[in-house]
């Protein structure tokens, strides 16, 4: 059907389908590189040093080490199995930037060790803080 007299293709097919499989891998190559750059470029934020508690407070270090600022809020919630502790506090974090927080708990915890996460935009950071008494 494609095929000329002598039993060959077409020069004319020849060159369209090498322009289509060029432009197949540009756009390709174009997506690869797009979604990359879109998943790079955000706030990732890390617990760093330890998490502890004294009276209803506490006290963590977060660190930025995403690409992009961080703006919001940070939720914390911790349990010792059968009590439950909230708070949040809201922070701004450049690219390279750490801070450390101090931030109010729902009420007093009774255990040794509570265990929990941390919430910040859709990600969340499991973490587990020792309580201090003294």
């Amino acid at each position: 059907m494609f095929l000329n007299k002598r039993g060959g293709v077409p020069p004319i097919v020849t060159a369209l389908v090498l322009v289509a499989f060029l432009i197949s891998a540009g756009l390709i190559a174009w997506y690869v590189i797009y979604t990359t750059s879109l998943a790079t470029k955000r706030a990732l934020l890390e617990v760093s040093g330890g998490c502890y508690i004294v009276n209803n407070v506490l006290y963590i270090t977060v660190k930025n080490i995403g690409s992009s600022r961080y703006e919001g809020v940070i939720s914390i919630t911790l349990t010792d199995g059968s009590n439950t502790y909230t708070g949040s506090v809201n922070i701004t974090l450049l690219p390279g930037q750490s801070m450390p927080l101090k931030i109010t708990l729902s009420g007093t915890p009774t255990a040794d060790t509570l265990g929990g996460v941390l919430q910040y935009g859709e990600s969340t950071i499991k973490i587990v803080a020792d309580v201090i008494r003294g």
